[in-house]
C-alpha cells in the first residue's frame, strides 16, 4: 500500500511499554529513493529521535498510529539528534549500534537473532543502489534529506516549470518513495499529479529545483489523480502507459 508521509506526520508512534511520541518527519537517501529513518518527536524526552523502518511492527492509518518493537528506556538512551546539523554518518553508526540492529546484509530476516519482530522493510544500510542523479556541481552536503523540507520544490521539464511538490508517497513494506505528488500551476488546467523519482536527472538542493526528463505537455496529459482514495494498481499501469515507462514493479 502507497501512504502519504505528509499524512503521517503526526502519527503517534508506540513502543512496547507505551507511547513515545509523535512523527515529525521522514529522511530519506537521495540515491535511493528509501526512507531511513522516522523523526520521532519525543514528548517524555522533550527532544527529537530517529527510528529505522526496521523497527516497525504496525501501521494503522485509520488510528494515526505507528507501532514500534522498541522500550521508551531504549529510545530515551539513543543518541541525541540535532535537527540544526546535518546527519552524520557517525551518528547513524551510533544508532545502529545502540539498537544493536545489523550493520550490513541487511533484511529484516537477519534481526531475529536481536530480538526483534521480523519486518518487510531491509535495514537501511542494506538498500541496493538505484541510479544516480546529479546533484549541484559544489554540493557536498549529506544524501539524507528531510521530507518536509523538499515540499514546495519547484518541478522542471524540459521546456519549462509545471508546478511544485505537495507530497511524497512511500510504499508501506518496502519504504521506497514511489511517487513525488505535484500540483501544476495555479488556473484552469491545475492537476494534481504523480512522478515517479526514476524519471528525475538531476536535483538541486540549494535552488530547491527537481527536473524531469519529460516534456511539460506531456505530464499534463496524465490521467486525473485523486488523493482521497487509495491508488488502485489499474490506475497505475493507466499512469506508466501514458508515460511510456516500466512500472517499477517491472524494474526489480
Amino acid at each position: 500500500m502507497l501512504m502519504s508521509m505528509k499524512d503521517m506526520k503526526g502519527h503517534v508512534i508506540v513502543a512496547r511499554d507505551g507511547d513515545i511520541g509523535k512523527v515529525n518527519d521522514f529522511y530519506f537517501d537521495d540515491d535511493q529513493w528509501t526512507v531511513r529513518y522516522l523523526v520521532d518527536k519525543t514528548g517524555f524526552l522533550g527532544r527529537q529521535v530517529l527510528v529505522a523502518p526496521v523497527a516497525i511492527s504496525e501501521i494503522n492509518n485509520d488510528q494515526e498510529m505507528i507501532r514500534v518493537n522498541l522500550t521508551r528506556q531504549q529510545v530515551a538512551d539513543s543518541p541525541p539528534l540535532d535537527r540544526e546539523k546535518p546527519l552524520s554518518r557517525d551518528l547513524e553508526e551510533k544508532i545502529i549500534e545502540h539498537y544493536r540492529w545489523p550493520a550490513y546484509l541487511g533484511g529484516a530476516d537477519s534481526l531475529s537473532e536481536a530480538g526483534y519482530t521480523q519486518s518487510a522493510a531491509p535495514h537501511p544500510l542494506s538498500w541496493g543502489m538505484k541510479r544516480s542523479i546529479v546533484r549541484d556541481p559544489d554540493y557536498e552536503g549529506p544524501n539524507l534529506h528531510s521530507s518536509v523540507n523538499v515540499l514546495g520544490y519547484r518541478i522542471a521539464t524540459n521546456n519549462g516549470d509545471l508546478g511544485a511538490v505537495e507530497d511524497l508517497l512511500v510504499d508501506d513494506k518496502s519504504w521506497e518513495i514511489r511517487y513525488l505528488l505535484i500540483e501544476t500551476k495555479k488556473g484552469m488546467n491545475a492537476k494534481k499529479i504523480l512522478i515517479d523519482p526514476e524519471w528525475i536527472d538531476w536535483i538541486s538542493w540549494k535552488q530547491k529545483r527537481v527536473s524531469v526528463s519529460m516534456d511539460r505537455e506531456k505530464i499534463q496529459g496524465c490521467p486525473n489523480f485523486d488523493m482521497s482514495i487509495p491508488i488502485p494498481r489499474e490506475y497505475e499501469k493507466l499512469l506508466y502507459e501514458h508515460y511510456e515507462c516500466k512500472a517499477y514493479w517491472d524494474r526489480q
